[in-house]
């Protein structure tokens, strides 16, 4: 019930979500052509603030910089990667495809190579009540799956991956890989996943009793490309006014992010 709630009511405080329920009480509520005048306002001036670049990059870099980024020295046991930057294997894919996320896989294959740790502990599965049976070549799929299967065209060996494809959010793969890392005596790890979820997969493993080393990737700013989006100047200023809808989706996912935090904080989950 829970994983079914976090995808549901979330959506009505993002963005699109807001901006329908303001579409319809100005629909079904306002009578008055003032009343409705307001709600126009309202929505116009809801566009503008969330549709600016901003408010979204600024939670992003706040959650981008919660944890440094590895510096290559420390050693674990394995490297555990979260799931999410896959895309199944299915026609006309004629191989498994990445998303933003897919960084996590090269970056793990990266540090692996390097000597970081000799195992990779894969996790994640598809909530079939909302995307259906997601088959790769009619075999059921995960993207713990699929990123073996990337890691095995990149020359990882079979022996070095461990999977795990029953969690289906973030507080599940954090138990679940949990008890794989504790039964192999395995307890010092290297955590793979976007920069901007670190904030709240560190903890959730902490939690666990694990010793994790944070290794942040798929970031949406360097240093120079923070400071180049603040520049403001008569060449980008229209950047800063036009609304668009990449810059409501950044905020959107930055959202996300702080939103699950604190309900997994209020769960004691971290």
């Amino acid at each position: 019930m829970f994983v079914y709630l976090s995808k549901l009511l979330p959506n009505l405080i993002y963005p699109a979500g807001i901006l329908t329920i303001l579409t319809l009480v100005g629909v079904i509520f306002c009578r008055s052509a003032k009343a409705k005048n307001r709600i126009l306002w309202l929505i116009f001036a809801f566009i503008l603030i969330c549709g600016n670049k901003l408010p979204g990059a600024l939670l992003i870099r706040q959650l981008e910089k919660a944890y440094p980024a590895y510096d290559g020295t420390q050693k674990a046991d394995a490297i555990v990667v979260l799931g999410g930057g896959t895309i199944t294997k299915s026609a006309p894919r004629q191989i498994v495809e990445v998303n933003g996320g897919g960084d996590r896989v090269t970056y793990a294959v990266k540090l692996y190579r390097g000597g970081a740790a000799e195992k990779i502990l894969l996790g994640g599965s598809y909530i079939r009540w909302r995307d259906g049976e997601v088959l790769s070549e009619n075999v059921p799929s995960s993207p713990a799956s699929e990123m073996a299967e990337l890691m095995d065209m990149f020359g990882v060996p079979d022996e070095a991956l461990l999977i795990q494809d029953r969690s289906l959010n973030t507080a599940e793969e954090a138990v679940e890989d949990a008890k794989i890392l504790k039964d192999l005596g395995l307890n010092r790890i290297i955590l793979v996943s976007s920069a901007t979820h670190m904030r709240r997969a560190v903890p959730l493993f902490e939690k666990q009793g694990l010793e994790v080393i944070p290794a942040p990737t798929d970031y949406s700013f360097s240093d120079q490309e923070w400071e180049n989006f603040l520049r403001f100047d008569a060449a980008t200023a229209y950047t800063f006014i036009i609304p668009s809808l990449g810059n409501m989706e950044s905020l959107q996912n930055a959202l996300k992010e702080y939103l699950g935090y604190y309900v997994y904080k209020l769960r004691g989950w971290i």
